[in-house]
C-alpha cells in the first residue's frame, strides 16, 4: 500500500466473520414427527407435542443466540429434543457443541442409546464424543517408571494392587478408569494417573501412543462433545484464567452448550470454585517427596530419594553440581519435610480438640462453619491461629528451597536433563502443589469474608477420625453470570425439576439469571405425556407422629413394613440422614429378608452395582438417601413404590445452607421461603420422578411426613406434582385404598 493508499496490493484477504447458516426448524421437527426418518428408526415411537415444542425452542435459542431455561417433565424426550439442533448446528456451522450432563446415566443413554439411532437415521455425517478428566486415564510414564523402579515408589501395602493395574495398562483398549474391572483405591489409582501439572507433553516418550492425548486428538475432530458438569466447570476456569473463550483449553473450542440435569448446576459451580485441604492429602503430598520404611530393602522412597539415585548413575552430571544437589536436599530438604508432617498433625490435633465440644454424642461425622463468633474466641486466636502461621510459613520456605533445587537441576547439560526428565516434571508438579497448599491454608484461615463459607469436616471411619478444611463461595450468581451466560451465544439449561410453584424465579436467581440483559433469556415449561392420574396413588396417611416427635423414627418402620408388604417388595425408600436410614434398614432387614424380600442399603456397594441388583431382584427393596433421589432409571415392575420417609428440606446446619440462610436474613429476606422451601421442591420433584419412567409404568408414592397437608408451605410440594390421585387421612384407610390400586393393577 503506497501512503495515498490509493495503490493497494492484497497479500492476505481480510478476515470475514462467518455468518451462521440458521437451522431450519420446520425440517428438524420433520425428521421427529410421525413417519420421519427418526421415529422410522425408532421402535415403538409415539409422537409427543412436548418434544416437537421443546425441539423448535432450542433451534429458536441457536438461531437467535438465546439463553433458555426449559422445564420437560419425565418422558418428554428432552435428549432427542436437544441432540437434533446441537447436531444440526454443530454440523452446518463447523462450530462445536457441548452437551453436558451430571449423572452417567444420562450419558450412558446419550452415547449407547440416542445418538446410534441418530447415526442411522440422519441424512449427515456427524462425530460425538464422550470426554472424561485427564485423571481417568492411566500414564505410561508413571507405568514405566513404577516397572523400572519401583522400589523408591511402590508403598509395600500397595504392591499387590499395583500389579494388576500396572499388568492391566499394557492390555486397556483405551486407558480409561472405565475400562477396569475393579475400583482401585485412590491413592494406588493417583500413582498411575494422568495429571496435568505432571506431564512433560510432547516432550514425553510416549507421547504418541498417550491414552489422554489421544482421547483428546479424536475430540478435536468431533462435533459434539459429551461431557459432565464437573468437566465442563474446570474447562470454564482455565478459560477464565486465560481469557479464551474460543481456544481449545481442557475440552476443544466450542461455541454453545446443552445443559441436562440443570437443576444441579448451582451445587456443581460451588463445588468447583471451592477449596478443601485434608490431613491425609497434605501427608500424601509430603510422603511424595520422601518417604522411610525401616525394614524394606530400599528404606528412603519419594521423589527425592529417586531424583538422586537417576542422577548418580546419570550420565554427563557434573560431580560438583551433583555434590551441591545431593547436599540442598540431604540439608535443605529433608529436614524441613520432617518438620512439614510434624506441623500438619500437630495442627489437625489441635483442630480436633478444638472442635470436638462440638460433636453430638455418637455422632460419626461433624461439620462446623468457621463463624465470626469462633473466629473471635480467644482459644482460636491463641492456639489455633499460631500453629496455621507457623505451617504456612514453613510451606513456603519449602516451596523456596524446591524452587532452588529446580534451579539447580536447570544446570545439568542436555543428557542429564533428558535422564531425569521425568523426575524435574514431577517435582515442578509437586513444587506448584506446595505453594497451593500454602494459599489455601492461609485463605482458609484468613480474614472474615462474607462472600465465602469455611468450615472443617471430622469423619470417624474404619481407619480412624479423617478431616477436612473447605472453603466455597457463598453464591456463584455472578460468577455464572460473567463467567459462563455472558461468554457464549446459547445456553440451554434443560430438567425436569427447574421450577417452583410453576415459575423459574428461584433458579433465575440462584444460577445469575436474573442479571441477564436484552431479553435474551428464554422460558418454557412443558408437562409430562404420562398418565399420572391413571398411573400413580399418592397416599399420605395422617394419624402419625411429626418427624420431630421422639417417636416418629419407631413408628416410622411400622409404616414402612407395611407399605413394602403391599407393593410385595419393588420399593425405594428415600431418607433425608443417613442415621434414620441405617435405624430403619436394621430394624427391618431380617424380617423382609425372612419374607422373601432382598434388603439393600446405600453404602454396602457401589451405587451402579446396588442399581443394577435392584432392577433384576424383581421383589427387593433399596433403601438409600441423597443421591438416590435423582438419576435412578429403574422402568416397569422393579420399582412400583417410592417412600419419602420425610420432606427433603436441608439440614439447617449445614455449613453452606446455615450461610446462605444468614446471608438472606440480613437483605431482609425470607429464607425458608426464599430458598430452603424452593431447594426442597426441586429434591422432592426429584424423588416422584422416580416411580414413573414409561407410560406403562403404575405405582404408588406413599409420604410419611404429615407437615405436607397441615402446613402452609405442604401446599407447594403438592402443586409442584403433576395431577394424580390423592388419598390421605388414617394410615389403615390409607393402606387399603394403596391396596385396592395395586390389586386393580394386576388384574
Amino acid at each position: 500500500v503506497n501512503n495515498a493508499v490509493d495503490d493497494v496490493y492484497v497479500v492476505v484477504e481480510a478476515f470475514k466473520k462467518q455468518q451462521n447458516q440458521l437451522l431450519n426448524t420446520r425440517e428438524i421437527i420433520g425428521w421427529l414427527a410421525r413417519e420421519g426418518m427418526v421415529a422410522r428408526n425408532l421402535t415403538g415411537f409415539e409422537a409427543r407435542r412436548e418434544q416437537l415444542r421443546m425441539l423448535a425452542a432450542i433451534c429458536h435459542a441457536f438461531n437467535d443466540s438465546k439463553l433458555a431455561l426449559i422445564e420437560a417433565g419425565t418422558g418428554t424426550g428432552k435428549s432427542l429434543a436437544y441432540l437434533l439442533p446441537a447436531l444440526s448446528w454443530a454440523v452446518r456451522n463447523k462450530q462445536r457443541v457441548v452437551v453436558s450432563t451430571n449423572t452417567i446415566n444420562l450419558q450412558e443413554q446419550l452415547l449407547n442409546k440416542d445418538l446410534p439411532l441418530l447415526e442411522r437415521s440422519l441424512p449427515f455425517k456427524f462425530k460425538a464424543v464422550l470426554m472424561k478428566g485427564r485423571q481417568n486415564y492411566v500414564c505410561l510414564n508413571k507405568v514405566d517408571n513404577l516397572e523400572k523402579d519401583g522400589e523408591y515408589l511402590i508403598e509395600t501395602e500397595e504392591r499387590a494392587e499395583l500389579k494388576s493395574l500396572l499388568q492391566w495398562a499394557h492390555k486397556t483398549r483405551d486407558g480409561s478408569r472405565s475400562d477396569l474391572s475393579i475400583v482401585p483405591k485412590p491413592s494406588v489409582w493417583e500413582k498411575v494417573a494422568c495429571e496435568s501439572d505432571n506431564c512433560a507433553r510432547v516432550r514425553c516418550s510416549f507421547y504418541n501412543n498417550c491414552f489422554f492425548y489421544n482421547a483428546r486428538r479424536e475430540a478435536s475432530a468431533a462435533d459434539l462433545l459429551v461431557a459432565n458438569h464437573h468437566l465442563l466447570f474446570a474447562d470454564l476456569a482455565v478459560r477464565s484464567e486465560t481469557g479464551s473463550y474460543t481456544d481449545a483449553a481442557i475440552l476443544p473450542g466450542y461455541s454453545r452448550i446443552i445443559l441436562d440435569e440443570a437443576h444441579n448446576v448451582e451445587d456443581v459451580a460451588t463445588d468447583y470454585f471451592g477449596t478443601q485441604l485434608s490431613r491425609r492429602g497434605l501427608l500424601q503430598l509430603l510422603g511424595r517427596f520422601y518417604s522411610l520404611r525401616e525394614k524394606e530393602k530400599v528404606r528412603e522412597r519419594g521423589l527425592l530419594p529417586y531424583l538422586l539415585a537417576k542422577l548418580k548413575v546419570g550420565k554427563g552430571v557434573d560431580l560438583k553440581l551433583y555434590s551441591r544437589i545431593y547436599s540442598h536436599v540431604q540439608n535443605q530438604l529433608l529436614p524441613l519435610r520432617e518438620r512439614l508432617a510434624g506441623g500438619v498433625s500437630g495442627l489437625f490435633d489441635q483442630l480436633s480438640a478444638y472442635f470436638e465440644s462440638f460433636r453430638k454424642e455418637d455422632a460419626a461425622e461433624l461439620k462446623v462453619r468457621f463463624t465470626p463468633e469462633i473466629l473471635r474466641r480467644p482459644e482460636w486466636s491463641e492456639t489455633v491461629l499460631p500453629l496455621v502461621r507457623e505451617l504456612v510459613q514453613d510451606l513456603e520456605e519449602f516451596h523456596r528451597r524446591l524452587c532452588r533445587l529446580q534451579e539447580m537441576l536447570d544446570l545439568l547439560g542436555e543428557k542429564a536433563s533428558e535422564a531425569v526428565l521425568s523426575q524435574a516434571v514431577e517435582l515442578s508438579a509437586l513444587t506448584g502443589r506446595i505453594e497451593t497448599a500454602a494459599s489455601s491454608l492461609g485463605e482458609i484461615f484468613g480474614k472474615e469474608d462474607e462472600s465465602k463459607v469455611r468450615w472443617i469436616e471430622m469423619r470417624e471411619g474404619k481407619t480412624g477420625k479423617s478431616f477436612i478444611l473447605r472453603q466455597v463461595p457463598l453464591n456463584v450468581a455472578g460468577l455464572l453470570r460473567e463467567q459462563f451466560f455472558h461468554k457464549f451465544e446459547t445456553v440451554v439449561l434443560t430438567s425436569a425439576t427447574l421450577t417452583t410453584e410453576n415459575r423459574f424465579s428461584y433458579i433465575r436467581e440462584r444460577l445469575g439469571l436474573d442479571g441477564v440483559a436484552g431479553g435474551r433469556l428464554v422460558e418454557m415449561m412443558l408437562p409430562s405425556p404420562f398418565d399420572y392420574a391413571r398411573q400413580v396413588i399418592l397416599a399420605i396417611p395422617v394419624d402419625i407422629p411429626a418427624p420431630d416427635h421422639p417417636s416418629f423414627a419407631a413408628e416410622l418402620g411400622r409404616l414402612v413394613l407395611e407399605s413394602i408388604r403391599i407393593s410385595e417388595g419393588r420399593a425405594l425408600v428415600l431418607f433425608t440422614s443417613y442415621y434414620l436410614l441405617r435405624r430403619t434398614f436394621q430394624e427391618l432387614q431380617a424380617g423382609l429378608e425372612a419374607g422373601g424380600i432382598r434388603a439393600l442399603m446405600q453404602g454396602d456397594a457401589p451405587r451402579h452395582r446396588l442399581t443394577e441388583v435392584f432392577k433384576q431382584d424383581k421383589t427387593s427393596v433399596l433403601f438409600a438417601t441423597d443421591s438416590f433421589w435423582e438419576g435412578v432409571d429403574v422402568a416397569g415392575e422393579a420399582l412400583e413404590n417410592v417412600i419419602i420417609t420425610k420432606l427433603p428440606f436441608s439440614v439447617p446446619q449445614e455449613p453452606v445452607v446455615e450461610a446462605r440462610v444468614e446471608a438472606i436474613q440480613r437483605r431482609g429476606g425470607n429464607p425458608f421461603l426464599e430458598y430452603s422451601v424452593p431447594q426442597a421442591v426441586i429434591k422432592f420433584k426429584q424423588g416422584f420422578g422416580r416411580l414413573i419412567r414409561t407410560r406403562t409404568d403404575r405405582g404408588s408414592i406413599m409420604i410419611f411426613d404429615r407437615r405436607i397437608l397441615e402446613k402452609k408451605y405442604g401446599r407447594i410440594f403438592l402443586d409442584s406434582l403433576p395431577p394424580c390421585r390423592r388419598v390421605s387421612g388414617g394410615k389403615g384407610e390409607v393402606f387399603n385404598e394403596v391396596r385396592e390400586f395395586f390389586a386393580a393393577s394386576r388384574r
